[in-house]
């Protein structure tokens, strides 16, 4: 069977921790990640301080860890995430560039937002915020 790796606390980061587990006005995720960290500090195991602070046990054994690599400001923010990939690419933004640029549409003087997505098969606000990047101006606005 694993231990948790032990935390010990000096006076000094035990005060800050139960500021922010009693806190009023301190987000309820960083609440709950002080109180992870006072409860592991008391020697608690980490299904223990899971069922307590209503989190999965992993969550907690990554909150336990974080502590001990970066201290207090590890439990203030997030890790980074890699976010939604863009639906646009540069090579799909640069061909909706240059169709608006240097094509025709068949019944108009210029392209609409709606026109080109539908020559294109995308959506026209698709097509409104590539030109709002590009600098270009939809017709009739100037």
């Amino acid at each position: 069977m694993r231990v948790a790796e032990a935390i010990e606390l000096d006076a000094k980061t035990e005060r800050a921790l139960r500021t922010l587990a009693q806190g009023r006005r301190v987000e309820a995720r960083v609440k709950q990640r002080a109180s992870v960290v006072l409860l592991a500090a008391r020697g608690w195991q980490n299904k223990d301080i899971a069922e307590e602070v209503k989190l999965d046990r992993r969550q907690v054994a990554v909150w336990r860890k974080r502590f001990i690599e970066g201290g207090l400001e590890a439990l203030m923010q997030d890790a980074p995430r890699s976010g939604r990939t863009p639906s646009v690419t540069s090579a799909l933004e640069s061909h909706i560039v240059s169709t608006t640029l240097y094509e025709q549409p068949a019944e108009a003087a210029q392209w609409s937002s709606r026109t080109l997505a539908s020559y294109l098969g995308l959506g026209a606000t698709t097509i409104r915020r590539v030109w709002q990047r590009n600098g270009i101006k939809p017709q009739g606005a100037e």
